[in-house]
């Protein structure tokens, strides 16, 4: 009797905090149904950094429409009188299909629907006007009623940042700064622009706050730490002209070395003055061991990406031709010529095989294996089949200047539908390329350079002449730190360009081309590297 009594004891203690807990989180948000009379129904709610989410599965329940929910995938789906509505947990696009005339229609929400404890929660005053277009009853709520959802009490969240400082120290032709970090950051990159010095270390958090407030250097006249979504960016602007920067890691810790050349200025002199003998002497010597790092960036790893593939064909020709049997097919040719002709240089792929990979994987994979040149293997195709238009093109990562370019990666870019994680990707436009664009942009120059060299290369073998080097916005360049294009081989809406591009003697004619240009674009490059070893590549 007395054990019974104990255990019982037990488990109402410990169920008690977790009453407590649901009692502080979750609120009961009141919605109004349009009718005469109008009603109201209640659904659960929480605020989360001063935005309420509204419980989807009880919004549901209240209206008496159906659902479907898949757990594993984070998927759910309301099918209301006018249509459907798919939603995915930590995800800010939303689908919709009209009933009549089968519209359909992604929208993109300012913040991520919310998984959490099975249920599905959308921000309320953001997700009910969608909800709206494809239900035959209108729903709203009271903002009044949205701001009286009291705020959750719960303990504050642990963060583990891995940036944990930043220090800066002078020396006799520049500055070197040192980011110490917690654990170890592969994946970092610079760029330069009007004595700006930008570092973004990916994967990364920091205290942006506390660094703001602490950090202090003469050498630079602004200091700006900026947390993005998958990344931290440094954003130095220097008081002194800056003649070549490098950022690496550190051989005996995990932190990141950035070292920044000027040209002499009286405040480095003031500042070195203060510096013994022996650190100094530390620091060249440092310097020394960074500027021989360079010769680690000979070309010696090329990633061959054939576009698409698995259950995504990509584009199809006039007479059924799968786009990524085409691109698989020349990228394994490609990579062969590449290991015969080239044993120096590794070849890694993005795939191999007929399976898919997501967009933002192939850019990992590339960095991952220290990738120093990036190609993208695709075939081009125009909506009216057959068509006279052909020839192969060559794109860089840039916004979309011409109608053309934008439809191609668009078409390009369709393949993130087919993703479970849509909400990683931006919308590639002029106001968020810097950012965007920001772990490869120090390699453009190179990237536009290899472009030219293959559009001359490929207009030497392949009829008819290509139709030059342009830009557009492709996902699949976006992570790339390294010099990278995107080939479009072929029409495949044309017949016979779609008949080359069949035919595996015409694939080995593009994957020729490509890997001569590889060994031209290798010699200049390397040539460069022996000339002028201070290059710091911007």
């Amino acid at each position: 009797m007395h054990f019974h009594r104990y255990v019982s004891t037990l488990i109402c203690l410990a169920i008690l905090p977790v009453a407590l807990l649901l009692s502080q989180t979750e609120s009961s948000l009141p919605i109004t149904v349009e009718g005469t009379p109008p009603s109201i129904v209640h659904v659960r709610a929480f605020v989360d950094d001063q935005v309420a989410y509204l419980c989807l599965n009880d919004l549901a329940r209240e209206l008496k429409i159906d659902t479907y929910a898949n757990l594993v995938t984070q998927k759910f789906e309301l099918k209301a009188e006018n249509g459907i509505l798919k939603v995915a947990g930590d995800n800010c696009f939303v689908e919709t299909r009209q009933q009549k005339g089968k519209q359909e229609s992604t929208n993109q929400l300012p913040l991520a629907v919310k998984f959490r404890d099975s249920l599905f929660y959308g921000p309320a005053l953001y997700f009910l006007p969608l909800f709206n277009s494809i239900s035959a009853r209108l729903i709203s709520v009271n903002p009044a009623d949205v701001a009286a959802i009291e705020r959750p009490i719960a303990a504050p969240p642990v963060l583990k940042f891995g940036i944990t400082g930043v220090v800066f120290e002078a020396r006799r032709n520049g500055i070197f700064v040192r980011i110490q970090t917690s654990k170890e950051f592969s994946d970092f990159s610079r760029f330069v622009k009007d004595n700006w010095l930008y570092i973004t270390v990916s994967n990364a958090k920091a205290d942006t706050a506390l660094l703001n407030a602490t950090l202090k250097s003469e050498a630079f006249s602004t200091i700006v730490v900026t947390q993005y979504p998958t990344s931290v960016q440094f954003s130095l602007q220097s008081k002194m002209k800056m003649t070549a920067t490098n950022v690496s890691r550190d051989n005996s810790s995990t932190d990141l070395l950035a070292t920044i050349e000027t040209e002499p200025n009286p405040v480095l002199k003031n500042m070195i003055s203060k510096e013994s003998g022996e650190k100094a002497a530390r620091q060249e010597k440092l310097l020394t061991q960074l500027k021989k790092q360079r010769t680690k960036w000979k070309l010696d790893v090329v990633v061959i990406d054939p576009g698409h593939g698995g259950y995504d064909p990509g584009t199809i020709g006039v007479i059924g031709t799968r786009e990524k049997d085409v691109t698989l097919g020349i990228g394994l040719k490609l990579g062969k010529l590449i290991e015969q002709q080239m044993p120096d240089v590794k070849v890694i792929y993005t795939r191999k095989t007929d399976r898919f990979i997501e967009l933002y994987r192939r850019g990992q994979i590339a960095n991952e294996n220290g990738g120093k040149l990036f190609i993208s293997i695709h075939a081009n195709s125009l909506p009216i089949k057959p068509s006279p238009v052909n020839g192969f093109e060559i794109y860089l990562l840039r916004p979309g200047k011409t109608d053309d370019a934008i439809k191609i990666a668009e078409k390009e870019n369709a393949a993130v539908r087919l993703e479970n994680d849509q909400g990683r990707y931006q919308e590639v436009t002029e106001e968020n390329f810097i950012i965007l664009t920001m772990a490869q942009s120090a390699y453009m120059k190179q990237s536009e350079h290899f472009a030219e060299l293959l559009s001359d290369e490929m207009s030497l073998k392949m009829s008819p002449q290509g139709r030059g080097v342009k830009q557009a916005g492709f996902y699949v360049l976006v992570g790339a730190s390294m010099p990278n294009v995107l080939v479009e081989s072929g029409y495949l809406s044309n017949k016979n360009d779609e008949k080359f591009l069949r035919n595996p003697e015409g694939q080995q004619v593009v994957a020729e081309s490509i890997v001569r240009t590889v060994q031209r674009y290798k010699r200049q490059y390397e040539q460069t590297l022996r000339e002028d070893p201070a290059d710091d590549h911007n």
